[in-house]
């Protein structure tokens, strides 16, 4: 029976807190969250990481590891002070639903099938894609979809809008039931405020989601 090495507990130990130490100044990032280069450099803190438990000398692998990430640190603040490296390193979104229509070479640029696309929908709570007014895949691989705006739901300043001016349509017809002829009432507060969306715009999202639901049932 073999006696076991005493040097391999303490090296793992301190392989463990160092690679712990690293990580945490490479970034708090998730592996989805990761982009091409720190994907790379990860993987290759991991590997380089193992070979003090296989022989490699402990201080020329800290060393290595303290390199890869600290360049990728270099790399990405060299992205915020110089933009074009962004695309070389890191690259940009790419289109592939605009207007509810799918961008068929698009999604052969980035080797997706219709089908996976789909499956993305289906997975953010979208049945169909005319109802995305544009859709996109991120440099981490994550996909974002934005609806139309007649599809998006009702914020809460939309919906205290709504309530004043229904409130203010209840009460002039009060007044004309019972005979008064008051000056109008003033507009609500929100027209002072510049909105790209107009009450009509408010109305009809209310008519789309109380409606929405059957349709697409």
């Amino acid at each position: 029976m073999g006696t076991l090495d005493f040097s391999l507990i303490w090296k793992t130990l301190l392989t463990i807190l160092y690679g712990t130490l690293i990580l945490r100044i490479a970034g708090r990032k998730s592996l989805a969250q990761m982009t091409v280069a720190q994907t790379v450099v990860m993987l290759a803190v991991g590997t380089v990481l193992i070979e003090p438990l296989v022989g490699a000398e402990l201080i020329d692998t800290f060393v290595l590891v303290a390199v890869a990430v600290f360049t990728l640190i270099a790399i990405e603040y060299s992205e915020i002070r110089f933009p074009f490296l962004k695309k070389i390193f890191t690259g940009h979104p790419v289109v592939l639903i605009e207007n509810g229509e799918m961008k068929r070479e698009r999604l052969k640029q980035v080797r997706m099938t219709i089908q996976q696309l789909e499956m993305e929908l289906r997975q953010a709570s979208i049945s169909k894609v005319s109802d995305v007014k544009w859709g996109t895949i991120e440099p981490n691989g994550r996909f974002g979809f934005i609806l139309k705006d007649e599809l998006q739901p009702v914020d809460r300043w939309e919906f205290e809008r709504l309530l004043d001016r229904l409130a203010n349509i209840e009460r002039s017809l009060t007044n004309h039931s019972n005979g008064a002829f008051d000056a109008p009432p003033p507009a609500p507060i929100g027209n002072e405020i510049k909105d790209s969306h107009s009450e009509e715009d408010v109305f009809k999202k209310l008519l789309t989601q109380s409606t929405g639901g059957d349709d697409k049932k």
